[in-house]
């Protein structure tokens, strides 16, 4: 039972949302219709030719490289148009993507970019006309062309006329991207005759009969190459469709596409397919094969009979093993365990080690009413754990989740928490979602379940430019950190999220440089530490954020082992590699070997991420154990997932190392520019390092509150949280932690993926002002206040930064408006509920003869009381 347990809110009050003043955001403008329409009159007048004769879809499609009917087609417009994707629906046809493209610098004459600025954004549209549809968009053009009215609902298209850059056919460069062609060109053999394999996924239409045409076309074309078919999915459901074969192609073949994408006959030219990639694989960072530490003892016994409340997907662990017996049930889906070396399944043993019992010997203890299902995606060997090459992955992560989580024969329906610490590295976060992490979120809407993922570490040396390696290992400690930060701000786009680390209703984990179990291994010339004094430095190999749209990942970061780096010379510069093998420093797990009793040290993010499903399994405990906001109640998986989703960013702080980071970036970028600072800080940080301790019960000082509900669009839920008489009238340093976590509904279609956007205000009354001081004279500390809007956490962490007096009085509360609004122009259903967790932290910092815990507690006690009110 925790001293100072978190407790509950009293059920909310249902509202509407408050709007405040509407916005419209500036807009680029085009040149006018007179130009525009010579810019784009060969295109229509072609179009238009070809539909005045007998057979226009042949003469449209005589011309390998124009507009045709049933092939993909390109808007490229400046700027986003408001409810294209609902006109564009209203004449019946399907918009694919719709995907914000980097800004230019050189653009059309005529175009003014908005606000003055010296960059054009843009939008790119894909979609499939038919030829039905291709007569609707030319008599629209010559409407506008002519200067007449629009039609009812036609004003999207006119803005897409305004501001249209580009109209083409989806080509072999759109399908075959750089990155992708890289990842490829340096995964082939040297030998022309050997193979290689090759991802290809297909227009995600909900039209099933023009996707099998699509896949008949591309395997025939496989098999004209000399190629042949290794494994083929196919997923349709509501709101996620994925057409995708695995291709066993020559090397030769693909060379000739790499050198020549838009050559006839080639695998680029297929028109029913969207991208052509590398093959997913998935891999666990290996641990260190050393010898048995001979460290930690597993400290009492797992209950046979819990509830399976966590599943782990990764490599295959040794179940018998001492500190798991009894905790752990392997569920064998995809027939991989046979083709695990028991002696190489180091990966997923140290994984459940971790989640079940924390590092064995700092903790070691077991959790009390959890037992963990693995469902074996790698195939352990000697080179580290690796996804099957004879299987495409997206398929293999659905099919688990389907075994797992739906249907009569569901391995569990406990499962709130899936924990995923394996990552593709060879996609590294560019801006466009990967499949998996689209699959990921879909699930998480659809049952309700949290991914706890790792951001992936990245083993790429660290070039120090300009330093020498003996200059760098004289320096002291904080000069050491300040050059790799330097270093690391220059090489921030190589060091980016490994799928599916940018999902956006997961948790993603970065880790600290940071052991648990006390002790500091001597000191070995060349061998170095990079972590502060209070030990919340990110691993050098920890990736780094932002997420989709900027939001902030990763979302947290917990310990993953003390990582430690030597310094060689390269030229004038000093190349950094982290120190691999080690058993100096790291978390203590249970190891293969060594017997049932072996173990090793375990560092990375995959570390990290097992110790914050822990914390996320830990807070679940306490919220329905002895004296929890819950107590006794068996509560739903979605309430469950959101209510430790919450608490875990909720108990994020940013430590001093996040601060001096963000000192530096503010020096460095000039003044009014601390939101890119902050971004910077985000990307390394996230939220914060978590205090586990925070999840589970209210800081000293202060008191957590917790509560959940629904919303829908446009409407609100007013919480009420009552304020200690004691703080009015006290001049003391105070902070409010406010958090909330849903799972959002998404669109891949949409250039806005995210459909639901939730926030809180302190607002009692539609029409009242909103208080931005929350009555407390506080003011944002942490993430910029827009940075928190951008994913499916909403979370602020306010502080008085002047000590001011607050005057609330006896009967004081705090009403916080939890408010839905649709952030995708018209995607979000107005009848779909949102399931949505909050938590609120309220902490007094600074010694005082008042608690402020006991006096919430006693007013919520009271509210809480049949009949109260």
């Amino acid at each position: 039972m925790a001293d100072r347990p978190i407790l509950r809110f009293p059920d909310p009050t249902p509202f509407t949302r408050k709007t405040g003043k509407p916005r419209t955001p500036p807009r680029p403008h085009g040149p006018g219709k007179t130009i525009q329409s010579h810019r784009f009159q060969r295109t229509f007048e072609r179009l238009d030719g070809a539909l005045n004769t007998d057979e226009p879809e042949v003469v449209l499609r005589q011309d390998p490289a124009g507009i045709a009917p049933e092939r993909a087609l390109v808007f490229i417009t400046a700027g986003n148009i408001q409810n294209f994707a609902r006109a564009a629906s209203d004449i019946g046809l399907e918009v694919f993507a719709e995907t914000e493209l980097e800004e230019v610098l050189a653009f059309p004459e005529g175009f003014i970019p908005p606000d003055k600025e010296k960059a054009l954004s843009r939008t790119l549209y894909a979609t499939m006309p038919t030829l039905a549809v291709f007569e609707q968009i030319l008599s629209l053009w010559k409407a506008y062309q002519n200067g007449e009215s629009k039609p009812r609902g036609a004003a999207p298209w006119w803005n897409a006329f305004d501001l249209l850059l580009e109209i083409r056919p989806w080509g072999p460069e759109d399908r075959l991207t750089e990155s992708a062609r890289e990842v490829i060109e340096d995964r082939l053999p040297l030998d022309d005759n050997k193979e290689t394999t090759l991802e290809i996924e297909l227009w995600p239409t909900i039209n099933q009969a023009k996707r099998a045409s699509w896949r008949k076309e591309t395997e025939d074309r496989i098999a004209g190459l000399g190629g042949g078919i290794v494994d083929r999915s196919i997923i349709e459901e509501i709101g996620f469709t994925y057409d995708a074969i695995l291709a066993r192609m020559p090397v030769h073949a693909v060379r000739t596409m790499l050198d020549a994408p838009a050559s006839a006959g080639g695998l680029a030219t297929l028109e029913g397919v969207q991208f052509i990639l590398p093959q997913t694989i998935g891999q666990a960072v290996p641990d260190d094969k050393e010898s048995d530490t001979g460290e930690g003892e597993s400290e009492g016994n797992f209950d046979v009979a819990a509830p399976i409340r966590v599943a782990l997907l990764d490599g295959t662990p040794v179940a018998g093993h001492a500190a798991l017996d009894g905790g752990v049930v392997i569920e064998d889906v995809h027939d991989l365990v046979r083709l695990s070396t028991v002696d190489q399944r180091y990966h997923a043993t140290a994984m459940a080690s971790l989640i079940l019992r924390g590092d064995l010997e700092s903790d070691g203890k077991p959790l009390q009413d959890t037992r963990l299902v693995s469902i074996p995606l790698l195939v352990d060997s000697d080179s580290g754990p690796w996804s099957p090459g004879d299987k495409l992955f997206v398929d293999l992560v659905h099919s688990a989740l389907v075994h797992l989580l739906t249907g009569d024969e569901a391995l569990s329906t406990d499962v709130f928490v899936v924990n995923f610490s394996i990552g593709v590295p060879d996609n590294r976060f560019a801006g466009r979602i990967s499949a998996l992490a689209r699959l990921m979120d879909w699930w998480s809407v659809k049952e309700g379940v949290l991914f706890v993922i790792s951001a992936g570490n990245i083993g790429d040396p660290i070039i120090l430019s300009g330093i020498s390696a003996s200059a760098f290992e004289d320096a002291d400690e904080n000069e050491q950190r300040g050059i790799v930060r330097t270093a690391m701000r220059e090489l921030s786009h190589g060091r980016t999220l490994l799928s599916p680390a940018e999902a956006l209703n997961s948790v993603t984990v970065g880790a600290i440089s940071r052991d648990l179990n006390g002790y500091t291994a001597p000191d070995v010339s060349g061998i170095i530490r990079l972590e502060g004094p209070d030990g919340q430095t990110p691993q050098i190999t920890s990736a780094r954020g932002l997420g989709l749209h900027r939001s902030i990942k990763p979302d947290i970061l917990e310990i993953g082992g003390s990582q430690e780096v030597r310094a060689f010379p390269q030229g004038q510069n000093t190349r950094l590699h982290y120190v691999e093998p080690s058993q100096r420093t790291g978390l203590i797990v249970a190891a293969p070997r060594g017997g049932m009793q072996g173990t090793l040290k375990s560092r990375g993010t995959s570390a990290a991420t097992a110790m914050a499903t822990r914390a996320i399994l830990q807070s679940a405990e306490v919220l329905v154990g002895e004296n929890g906001p819950y107590e006794g109640q068996e509560l739903p998986r979605w309430t469950y997932a959101l209510l430790t989703r919450a608490l875990a960013v909720n108990a994020a702080r940013w430590p001093d190392d996040a601060r001096d980071l963000y000192e530096e970036e503010n020096h460095l970028l000039g003044p009014h520019q601390h939101v890119r600072a902050k971004e910077e800080v985000c990307r390394h940080f996230g939220h914060g390092v978590i205090a586990p301790e925070l999840m589970r019960h209210s800081p000293e000082n202060g008191v957590t509150l917790v509560g959940f509900g629904s919303i829908r669009k446009d409407q609100a839920q007013i919480f009420r949280m009552p304020l200690p008489a004691s703080m009015s009238g006290d001049r003391v340093p105070r902070s409010m932690r406010t958090t909330i976590a849903w799972f959002s509904p998404v669109n891949p279609a949409r250039a806005q993926y995210r459909l639901a956007s939730l926030e809180a205000v302190i607002a009692d009354d539609v029409d009242e002002e909103e208080d931005k001081g929350w009555s407390l004279a506080l003011k944002s500390d942490g993430p910029d206040a827009n940075m928190v809007k951008r994913g499916s956490v909403w979370s602020r962490r306010m502080v008085n930064k002047k000590l001011t007096v607050p005057d609330f009085g006896e009967d004081g509360e705090l009403p916080i408006r939890v408010q839905c609004r649709d952030t995708s122009n018209g995607g979000l259903n107005q009848d779909e509920d949102i399931t949505f967790a909050l938590a609120v932290t309220l902490q007094v910092e600074a010694d005082v003869q008042y608690d402020v815990f006991d006096e919430v507690e006693t007013k919520i006690r009271l509210r809480l009381q049949p009949g109260a009110h």
